[in-house]
């Protein structure tokens, strides 16, 4: 069974002031040893929280509140200030594009193994998926050219063929999943929504009130590194 659980987890960082931006005041400042202490901003604070199977998370915010730094934590890819995190199931983590890029360079068959690699998956299971993806992307034998001959909408259909034939266990996003143009977005709405109601808990950031329908069981509000309500949501069909 798969699961999340934070208990007061802090994650602080520090910055230098606007002051410290002007080149020659930081490196006369450097010299003299005479530097301002830098500015301790408080990015979440005392975060508990509990997913367990079956979870269906949107995280709400304005810019700014916290979201994609509790997004980085529930991953495992930022640790706490303090507090403790424990976390159980094979994670997919889709935060802002990080890690599912295509290399231009690389054929597109070649991009089906190596992002699926550096998302966690194995060879063995990417080159089997090789023919599904080309055949739900309409890429044909284009998926032995290189990216840097595709359209920007072919790229963009690769791209969410490989994310959505994965199958983690827990499934992190931010701001979803581009479906590339109008007429795949309509075939790819059927495949989008069997790849997030897979997971065994998901997760998911965003603005988009439809998505937080259609997907989400429970939200938690944030504001300022704080989650300010956690509440039940009841899910809606997308018309």
């Amino acid at each position: 069974m798969s699961f999340i659980n934070l208990n007061n987890v802090n994650v602080e960082y520090q910055i230098m002031g606007s002051r410290d931006l002007n080149l020659k005041r930081a490196v006369i400042g450097r010299i003299t040893r005479n530097l301002p202490a830098p500015t301790t901003v408080e990015a979440l604070k005392n975060i508990t929280l509990n997913l367990a199977e079956g979870d269906r998370l949107g995280i709400v915010g304005p810019n700014g509140s916290g979201k994609s730094t509790l997004l980085a934590v529930l991953s495992g890819l930022l640790p706490p200030f303090s507090g403790t995190i424990l976390r159980q199931g094979r994670t997919l983590s889709l935060l802002g594009g990080a890690n599912s890029g295509l290399e231009p360079e690389d054929t597109g068959r070649q991009n089906i193994i190596s992002v699926g690699i550096r998302l966690g998956e194995t060879s063995k299971v990417m080159k089997a998926l090789v023919d599904e993806i080309t055949d739900f992307s309409e890429l044909g034998e284009r998926i032995s050219h290189p990216i840097y001959t595709y359209s920007s909408g072919m790229a963009a259909r690769l791209r969410f063929s490989i994310l959505t034939s994965l199958r983690p266990e827990i499934l992190i996003i931010d701001e979803g999943i581009a479906a590339a143009d109008n007429e795949f977005a309509h075939k790819a709405q059927e495949r989008l929504q069997a790849f997030m109601q897979s997971a065994g808990i998901l997760v998911l950031a965003t603005h988009n009130e439809a998505m937080i329908d259609s997907f989400c069981n429970r939200t938690i509000s944030m504001l300022h590194g704080e989650v300010l309500a956690d509440r039940p949501h009841e899910r809606r069909e997308q018309a």
